[in-house]
C-alpha cells in the first residue's frame, strides 16, 4: 500500500529551484509517483499563463490550480475545470477601500484569459499587461480570478496586516513573497488552495489525511492545514517554518522530491 495518495506541491520556493527549474530530484519523484498510482497536484499563485514551466511533466497526467485556489485545470490539456472568480462589484469595492487607507496602492486583476492593470501599475509589473485602463474599467474587463495590489511604500508583512484591519474578511488576502513594495493577492471569500484542494479530492474519491502537501509561504498555509502529512521548506516565510511542520529541506537542491522517494522508500 502506498503511504500517501495524493502529493500537492507549491511550486516557485518549493518545487521549483531559485531560478524556477524543476530539480532532477523532483521530476524523478512525480513521475515514480505516476507509476505507482500516485497523482501530483500543482498548487500556485501563478496566473494560468505561467504553468508552462510544468510542460516536462504534462505527461503525468496531473492537476494543477492555479490564482492561489481560484483556478482549477488538467495539466496535461490545460482544460478549466473550475473558476472561483471574485465579483466585479466586490472587486471594486475592496479596493477602493484598500486605497482610501492607502493612498499610493495600485492594482491589477488577473483574469483567466490575461491580466491587466490600472496605467500607474505599469512601473511595478514584470511583463506587459493585456488590457490597461482606470480600475472601475479594470474590473468589468473580464472574470477576475485573483486582485493584486502593490503599495510601494510598505513592507508586505505590514501591508497584509493593514489591508486585513481594513477589508476583514471580506476577501481572501495573502502573498507568495516579501519585498519592501509590498504586494498582495486577493480572492473572492474563502478560496484558497485549501479550498479548491477539497473540492479536487473530493472529485477524485480521496481524503486530506492521505494526502502529503509541500510549502513556503503564507499562500500554502490553508492547504499545509488540510493535509495528513505537510512539509515546509527550509527558507520558508516565518509563518510557515513556525506552524509546526515537518522540513523538507532546500527546493535548490530537489527538498520535495528528495522527501517523496525517501517515503516511497527509495534510495536518492
Amino acid at each position: 500500500m502506498n503511504p500517501f495518495d495524493v502529493i500537492v506541491t507549491d511550486l516557485d520556493g518549493t518545487f521549483l529551484t531559485d531560478d524556477k527549474q524543476i530539480p532532477d530530484l523532483n521530476a524523478r519523484a512525480v513521475r515514480l509517483a505516476a507509476e505507482r498510482g500516485i497523482p501530483t497536484v500543482f498548487a500556485s499563485g501563478r496566473p494560468l499563463r505561467w504553468f508552462g514551466v510544468l510542460d516536462s511533466l504534462s505527461d503525468t497526467h496531473g492537476w494543477a490550480i492555479a490564482a492561489n485556489g481560484a483556478v482549477t485545470f488538467d495539466l496535461t490539456t490545460h482544460q478549466v475545470a473550475q473558476v472561483r472568480p471574485i465579483s466585479a462589484a466586490l472587486g471594486l469595492a475592496t479596493a477602493q477601500q484598500l486605497r482610501d487607507r492607502l493612498p499610493h496602492a495600485v492594482f491589477a486583476a488577473e483574469f483567466i484569459s490575461g491580466w491587466g492593470t490600472e496605467p500607474a501599475f505599469a512601473a511595478h509589473a514584470r511583463e506587459a499587461a493585456s488590457f490597461r485602463a482606470p480600475l472601475d474599467e479594470l474590473v468589468d474587463h473580464d472574470q477576475i480570478v485573483k486582485l493584486i495590489v502593490i503599495d510601494p511604500t510598505t513592507r508586505t508583512d505590514e501591508l497584509a496586516a493593514i489591508a486585513r484591519r481594513i477589508v476583514g474578511d471580506q476577501v481572501t488576502i495573502t502573498f507568495s513573497f516579501v519585498s519592501d513594495a509590498g504586494m498582495l493577492e486577493l480572492s473572492a471569500p474563502g478560496v484558497s488552495k485549501g479550498l479548491a484542494l477539497r473540492e479536487l479530492l473530493s472529485d477524485l474519491g480521496s481524503s486530506p489525511e492521505r494526502m502529503i502537501a509541500f510549502g513556503d509561504m503564507p499562500n500554502d498555509l490553508q492547504m499545509l492545514e488540510l493535509a495528513g502529512q505537510s512539509y515546509v521548506m527550509e527558507s520558508s516565510h516565518p509563518s510557515v517554518l513556525n506552524a509546526g511542520y515537518f522540513r523538507a529541506g532546500d527546493n535548490n537542491a530537489g527538498g520535495v522530491g528528495r522527501t517523496i522517494l525517501r517515503l516511497l522508500g527509495q534510495q536518492v
